[in-house]
């Protein structure tokens, strides 16, 4: 095997790649994607806020009734108050207010009250009001029933709370289900499996096309008149790699800048709060054995799939086939991702354990075993070599396949063009042990 050869490819490949407008987009759209999500998260947050409260009209109410109101609505709402429906309803007409609130207290222990507003104007929550007439209403109750407010109040108070902690007797250790640490663990598995499935989907499209576009133009004989298929196969791969690694290394420098500027800076106080005194260092070496599987299991599986995408796109006769044919694959990735969005629930379930052993499903699925600590070392250790087992052997399928694959053409489908290459193989294996 040249090497010489080999490195031509892979600088070819990979200048032409790294050069080209997709990949700049592939590089930046995680970025503008974030950048979307955050601004359409907040556009929505503050519309809801906005929309939720407005000026609303009281109309009818006792005193101790009104004065709940306000305690509970906390100047969130802005109060008027009307001494008829009639008044309370032209004043909706005419958009003077936003809605109106009509009570009618005249039993004490039977509070009814009904809210008007208009379908064209804002969606005013009523929540405050139904908590204020509730809180009425109880107290109410509670009087003709002999009880002080205070007890009236501690017996609506008196819930049980019943709180789950998961035992990991192998490391002898117990932990809250909803712990910062767990939920943390578990929000790293959802990115690297979401991560994984997007790297994935777009280079497996990148790789078979980067075949297909030299078969489809009818120049792949002149290449292999110069340089083997193995070498020419190996160079397409590990240019492709390279780019890959180009951007893991983009986001590696990004995250790492994240995090240096995130442990040297004061936390607001509502996030050190969410955070239940933990620290980002701390959080981070409760997250790091779910990354460090995560990856191993991510580079095997863009393995898998890369060179099962070259194999494929090395079948096809034209382009325009291409994404029919890595179909296949693409369903496969798809319903890794969902199996792992089920074992981040179900992460103990007899189905994901068997899937998370699949090397097609493990980098989807098993992120989700490790953050939820349901998957012993042994396992994972089986795993990564069922995984790198399963990477050799499609690698070594592909290569073998790949010079005929791509002096075949043929429209006959995957099995029919996969057939006619088996015959060719066949036949130029004969005609050399003739020689």
């Amino acid at each position: 095997m040249n090497t010489s050869h080999i490195s031509t490819v892979i600088e070819e490949v990979y200048k032409k790649n790294v050069k080209s407008g997709t990949f700049i987009f592939l590089l930046l759209s995680p970025i503008i994607l974030g950048i979307v999500i955050l601004g359409i998260s907040a556009i929505i947050g503050s519309a809801t806020a906005s929309e939720s409260v407005g000026k609303v009209a009281i109309v009818g109410g006792e005193d101790q009734t009104i004065q709940a109101i306000e305690t509970y609505n906390q100047d969130a709402n802005e109060l008027t108050y009307m001494d008829d429906e009639n008044q309370a309803k032209e004043a909706l007409t005419n958009g003077t207010i936003d809605g109106y609130l009509a009570i009618n207290d005249s039993d004490p222990s039977n509070i009814q009250g009904k809210f008007y507003r208009d379908t064209s104007g804002k969606n005013v929550s009523v929540t405050v009001f139904q908590d204020a007439l509730k809180g009425v209403q109880t107290t109410n109750r509670a009087a003709n029933m002999g009880l002080t407010e205070d007890e009236a109040q501690d017996l609506i108070e008196s819930t049980v709370a019943i709180e789950t902690t998961a035992l990991n007797f192998q490391k002898g250790t117990s932990e809250r289900s909803q712990d910062i640490n767990a939920l943390v663990r578990q929000g790293v598995a959802y990115i690297a499996s979401f991560i994984v499935f997007m790297f994935v989907a777009n280079y497996i499209s990148i790789i078979s096309q980067e075949i297909a576009v030299e078969k489809g133009s009818r120049i792949m004989e002149i290449i292999l008149s110069s340089i083997s298929a193995t070498e020419h196969f190996m160079g397409k791969m590990l240019g492709i790699f390279l780019v890959l690694l180009t951007q893991v290394a983009f986001y590696a420098v990004l995250v790492v800048g994240a995090y240096m500027y995130l442990v040297n800076t004061q936390l607001p106080a509502e996030i050190q709060v969410l955070l239940e005194g933990e620290t980002i260092n701390s959080l981070m070496q409760t997250a790091m054995p779910v990354i460090v599987w995560s990856l191993v299991f991510a580079f095997l599986g863009i393995v898998t799939y890369s060179v099962l995408a070259a194999f494929l796109g090395s079948l096809v006769s034209n382009v325009q086939d291409v994404n029919k044919m890595i179909t296949p694959i693409m369903m496969l990735s798809l319903a890794g991702f969902y199996i792992g969005m089920f074992g981040m629930s179900f992460s103990n379930n007899t189905f994901v354990k068997i899937s998370s052993h699949i090397p097609f499903f493990t980098p989807f699925v098993m992120p989700f075993r490790i953050a939820a600590e349901t998957v012993s070392t042994g396992e994972l250790w089986a795993a990564v070599l069922i995984s790198l087992v399963f990477s050799i052997f499609c690698l070594w399928i592909s290569t073998k396949f790949y010079k005929t694959n791509v002096l075949t053409y043929s429209d006959k489908g995957l099995f029919g063009t996969l057939k006619q290459s088996w015959k060719l193989q066949q036949s130029e294996r004969a005609s050399n042990d003739a020689k």
